[in-house]
């Protein structure tokens, strides 16, 4: 909750949140209500021949060239992407720190001048790093219960039981143990990769450093570490289905009145209908992943460290925001009480 407030008092983080979502898949989320999906069927007619070629032992030259096209694409996406996403992540990080309300939270890792002075260009790269490597569960899940998906596809369209059903949902109703590891996996990918990106961004730490801080938080902390994770989410996800039913709704709408150019007013009324909502349901996207990001961002700055000390660098040194300077302070009245000083 006290993310909230400094999420609406930031508007500056919302683009940024709002890019990070699509580059890292959200986009496919934004999509899904405009895009026609191609049938089982339709499916078929496309892959059936070529898959029929390469049962027999022949591997056609466009299918190489279309794997291998569909690869670079994939990797380029995963780099150029992955590093877009760390750099608006970091920035987005850097801002919530430096409001004020965070910073008197008093973390004594950083100050909000400290958290400014390390905005460089590697930091997006170790922060691609620490997600890269925290999502290496995810991805032997995701490989491991790829396998049992094709088995249970297979049954389904050889042998089905229920024809009346989607054949995603009987596959995901078939491998119910796929999904549950999946999540699982991702959530624990999220949770270390979020808290690593903090340390990274504001305390300057190094990728193994800041994974291990993931870990440790995740043993420590898991019930306010998922708390952290599972309320957002749900709360974007109720974001994003009444946006995604009313874009769908609306671009039927459109597609059905664009064949009548006599009348020009319902096309127009509907096209601004459309724009309308897709708009605000940007906005509201925005504003919720904003809120995400600055949730982790506070809980880090405002973790106190076990032998934290002042960020001063001199007496006298100016700060901002009230660090925590416990262990200094407890030696310093130590010290003056057994000289008699006040």
């Amino acid at each position: 909750m006290a993310a909230l407030p400094v999420t609406l008092a930031t508007p500056a983080t919302w683009p940024l949140a709002l890019a990070t979502f699509l580059v890292r898949g959200g986009v496919i989320l934004i999509l899904l209500p405009i895009v026609v999906l191609p049938t089982t069927v339709g499916l078929g007619n496309v892959i059936g021949p070529t898959l029929t070629v390469i049962a027999f032992g022949s591997v056609p030259a466009q299918v190489i060239v279309a794997g291998g096209a569909v690869g670079v694409i994939a990797l380029a996406w995963l780099v150029v992407g992955g590093w877009l996403a760390a750099a608006l992540e970091a920035e987005g990080s850097r801002i919530v720190a430096r409001d004020e309300v965070v910073a008197a939270l008093g973390s004594t890792r950083m100050s909000p001048v400290d958290a400014a002075a390390t905005s460089s260009r590697s930091v997006a790269a170790r922060v691609l790093v620490a997600r890269l490597i925290a999502c290496v569960p995810l991805a032997l899940v995701v490989a491991l219960g790829s396998i049992r998906l094709v088995f249970v596809t297979y049954r389904e369209l050889t042998s089905p039981i229920d024809v009346g059903t989607p054949i995603v949902l009987r596959v995901l109703r078939g491998s119910p143990e796929v999904v549950v590891a999946v999540i699982v996996a991702w959530t624990f990918a999220e949770i270390v990769g979020a808290v690593a990106a903090r340390r990274i961004t504001l305390a300057d730490a190094r990728v193994g450093q800041a994974l291990a801080g993931g870990l440790s938080v995740v043993v420590r902390e898991p019930l306010s570490s998922l708390a952290r994770f599972v309320i957002p989410t749900v709360v974007l996800l109720v974001i994003l289905v009444p946006a995604a039913v009313a874009a769908s709704s609306t671009w039927e709408a459109v597609g059905s009145v664009l064949g009548d150019t006599s009348e020009p007013v319902p096309l127009v009324l509907t096209v601004v209908a459309f724009v309308g909502l897709w708009a605000v349901g940007l906005v509201l996207v925005a504003v919720v992943c904003a809120w995400r990001a600055a949730i982790w961002t506070v809980a880090e700055v405002g973790r106190k460290g076990t032998f934290g000390g002042s960020t001063d660098r001199r007496p006298g040194h100016w700060r901002l925001a009230v660090s925590s300077a416990t262990l200094w302070l407890g030696r310093s009245l130590g010290r003056s009480r057994r000289r008699g000083e006040p």
